[in-house]
């Protein structure tokens, strides 16, 4: 008996792309209604756009293993951070060493931080928060360069999205796009998909293995594909997908309730069908 070897499937990211498509006229509505974006709204509201420029690439650069989802530690981020008095550097430090929900690796987290406010692209960004907006690669080279981090970095990835969340926010226009960071929900979703294929076994424990080489690298090129022939930058597909596998996993994997909560809490309708799609390798048939 031949042991399943999980791989990764380009056509079936094509096929795709196809539905994602017809998801293209959601994303934007999706992210403004991302409890990220939100919280990054208030923080560029309350500190400037200079400010939380800094703040969210910071935290940013920490947000992994976290003990909380992700919507609920930056709500959390920014309530602890937005009426802080100190200097950028000082909040992060601050917050990094008292805050309940980023405690693992907490030494590592910390030297990281403060080697991103060693790095001449803060020293650019407290004086003009918004200069990477209209090139958002040459922000994820700088902070390659800058931190040593690997070419697909995931929290270097989920920094630009966020910093486009900032963009977004202080009505400046975003140009430029970057890879779908692979992070454990698009990893989840990739293996529910069908994108990737002989996961046996636990789906966390996939997920866990496509977030590492040499998987990752051939499970990025899948998603460029299902962003570029649906049309959908990567860094706004990522909204999608991270709202789409949350529907998903608060639904029991359930593609009509995974709708109706979509259409209860956003006012979008997503079809079922494409749904369905979504979770056509994910064990279970609605």
């Amino acid at each position: 008996m031949r042991t399943k070897v999980m791989h990764v499937d380009s056509r079936r990211a094509r096929e795709l792309s196809g539905i994602f498509k017809q998801l293209a006229p959601f994303v934007e509505v999706v992210e403004r209604s991302d409890p990220q974006y939100r919280a990054v709204e208030k923080l560029t509201r309350i500190r400037g756009c200079d400010q939380a420029a800094v703040l969210v690439i910071a935290n940013a650069l920490v947000s992994y293993q976290l003990n909380v989802r992700g919507e609920e530690y930056w709500q959390y981020f920014v309530d602890h951070t937005a009426f802080v008095k100190d200097s950028p550097e000082q909040v992060m430090i601050d917050f990094l060493s008292h805050n309940k929900y980023n405690k693992r690796l907490l030494r590592q987290k910390m030297a990281r931080v403060k080697s991103f406010f060693r790095t001449k692209l803060y020293r650019e960004l407290i004086t003009d928060g918004l200069k990477y907006c209209s090139s958002l690669e040459s922000l994820r080279d700088f902070l390659l360069k800058e931190l040593s981090s690997s070419q697909f970095s995931k929290t270097v990835l989920f920094a630009v999205k966020m910093y486009n969340y900032v963009c977004s926010s202080c009505g400046r226009e975003v140009k430029g796009d970057v890879d779908l960071p692979i992070d454990l929900r698009n990893a989840t979703l990739s293996v529910w998909s069908c994108i990737v294929k002989g996961c046996s076994g636990d789906v966390h424990v996939c997920a866990e293995k496509l977030m590492r080489e040499p998987l990752r690298t051939q499970l990025i090129n899948a998603w460029r594909i299902v962003c570029r022939e649906s049309g959908i930058p990567c860094v706004k597909l990522d909204a999608l997908t991270w709202l789409i596998t949350g529907l998903l996993r608060d639904s029991g994997l359930n593609p009509v309730e995974a709708r109706r909560r979509a259409l209860e809490t956003l006012g979008i309708e997503i079809p079922v069908e494409a749904l369905k799609e979504l979770v056509k390798c994910a064990g279970e048939s609605y």
